[in-house]
């Protein structure tokens, strides 16, 4: 290990419990506060305040709440010590992550995007890392054999790229439920379950880049398709939230936007 570092963890949840544990597990030094209060068995040595928890911390993670994430960083800029990095692993805009940045000094803020499920990862999770600090952020945590990608000098853009995945993931879970929910409405929803699961299970890279080339290919049929299903619907009385949104992408593309990565043009 190149150098001991201390690590405080301020906020416990499960995502920053797993962290914290797993830094402890690789031989950091780690110290826990949670601002909701006490918990039962922490993970962790806990501090008796977020002073204390900073006190000394080469590095000060913060994973409470995005709601909870600007005042916690008003609180532990003052408390940082010259040369510490804070790190921001909540869920914000780039916007919010570059309203962040401005509180601290430079070279001492880390926009960090956590992109997969922290549980059965803990500290391996994958982080995106962007920020002023990104580079000291990386070289405090790479002896502990974590996954670690830098992104850039600007805050916000990790942030940017774990929302546009969160669009991705977020968005599939929708459809799945509205595409459920549409199945109902007309007694068929156990097939149409099974009919998900199958699809996920053949599913691969070729998969989605032929929903992209395949798209351009048939988007006349593509766009009646969604039209048909709009108006099946509207006779059994459920009003999709989604069809009309991808008729409308289809809308766009018939009128000359491009699918990118498609090659067919």
């Amino acid at each position: 290990m190149s150098e001991d570092i201390r690590v405080a963890v301020i906020g416990l949840g499960e995502a920053g419990s797993l962290i914290a544990a797993g830094l402890i597990a690789a031989g950091a030094d780690v110290v826990g506060f949670d601002p909701a209060g006490s918990l039962p068995n922490p993970p962790v040595p806990i501090a008796a305040s977020v002073e204390a928890a900073a006190a000394g911390a080469q590095l000060v993670l913060s994973i409470s709440s995005p709601t909870a994430s600007r005042k916690a960083a008003e609180q532990l800029a003052p408390l940082l010590e010259a040369g510490a990095v804070y790190a921001d692993l909540n869920t914000g805009t780039p916007a919010h992550k570059r309203t962040l940045a401005a509180l601290f000094p430079e070279g001492a803020f880390a926009d960090v995007a956590v992109m997969k499920p922290v549980p059965g990862l803990a500290e391996k999770v994958p982080l995106a890392v962007a920020g002023t600090g990104a580079h000291r952020f990386i070289e405090l945590l790479e002896p502990f054999g974590m996954d670690l990608e830098f992104v850039s000098s600007r805050a916000g853009d990790a942030a940017a790229r774990t929302l546009i995945r969160s669009m991705l993931t977020t968005g599939m879970a929708g459809v799945l439920i509205d595409c459920l929910w549409a199945a109902e409405s007309m007694g068929i929803q156990a097939w149409a379950y099974q009919e998900i699961l199958d699809e996920f299970d053949s599913s691969s890279s070729e998969t989605a880049k032929s929903y992209l080339s395949g798209t351009a290919q048939h988007i006349k049929r593509r766009q009646i398709e969604m039209m048909d299903v709009v108006e099946m619907l509207n006779d059994t009385g459920y009003e999709s939230s989604t069809a009309p949104a991808v008729g409308l992408n289809y809308s766009r593309i018939l009128h000359g936007k491009k699918i990118p990565f498609s090659t067919i043009r």
